[in-house]
């Protein structure tokens, strides 16, 4: 592989890059297989000569796509596309898939309001993933979900969850319950959710803005127990994520 096509790779670890390109990079050998295994995107893999001759005879990600696909580099230009300061040896270069169509008539969704962590976003679709729950609204304004922080917190989740950008929560008014966390909000032990819910969850330094506040219907509160100030946003989320998926 010659030095401009490692330059256009390095190039997806900015947001206007992979936007244009409609790719970004999925590392690790984890992320990998769960990118052959659960989605159509992979269009490359990229590893060094060492992880090659490590796995080549029993590793499961290079029976899954074709060999000429597969491209063998230097640990030096490998470690020019990785986004970790310990590369892993493999990577993945995948297809953006773009969820455009809405179904109402999916039950469950979470709609996040200007999210800026890319951590916090990747783990929030980890755990939106765990739970079943396959669809995510990222309001304009949010961080960019194919962000490489965003990609490694997400743990594959990326290739198994709807991500839906620049969607109005007002579609929703009609068909679903919106609901969101409050620390005024109704105990969320003693509440049974509707079938049809939105969840939303707000910026981590700013919470949730007026205009979509005006359209949340029922507010929840998780109770503190012990001591703490406030959960964090990715904490909330887990234990909102749980109760929206057992207590219907």
């Amino acid at each position: 592989m010659n030095n401009q096509s490692i330059k256009e790779l390095q190039l997806l670890k900015q947001s206007k890059h992979r936007k244009n390109k409609n790719q970004f990079i999925a590392e690790g050998k984890r992320m990998v297989e769960d990118a052959l295994d659960l989605s159509s995107s992979v269009e490359s893999i990229f590893c060094t000569d060492n992880f090659y001759k490590k796995n080549q005879s029993d590793w499961k990600g290079f029976g899954n796509i074709d060999s000429s696909l597969i491209h063998i580099i230097s640990d030096t230009k490998f470690k020019k596309i990785s986004s970790t300061s310990t590369p892993s040896g493999v990577a993945a270069l995948c297809r953006i898939i773009k969820s455009n169509d809405m179904n109402l008539e999916e039950p469950i969704w979470i709609y996040l309001d200007k999210i800026s962590d890319p951590g916090n976003l990747g783990t929030i679709m980890r755990t939106s993933s765990w739970f079943g729950i396959k669809n995510i609204i990222l309001s304009a304004g949010s961080v960019d979900p194919y962000n490489p922080k965003t990609v490694r917190a997400g743990m594959g989740a990326h290739f198994g969850v709807n991500i839906y950008q620049n969607i109005e929560l007002n579609e929703f008014v009609n068909t679903h319950t919106i609901i969101s966390g409050s620390k005024d909000g109704r105990d969320i032990s003693n509440f049974k959710f509707p079938k049809k819910s939105v969840l939303v969850l707000g910026n981590e330094a700013h919470g949730i803005s007026k205009d979509i506040e005006k359209l949340i219907q029922q507010t929840l509160t998780i109770k503190k127990i012990g001591i703490g100030e406030s959960l964090n946003l990715a904490s909330a989320a887990s234990i909102l994520m749980y109760a929206l998926t057992n207590n219907h």
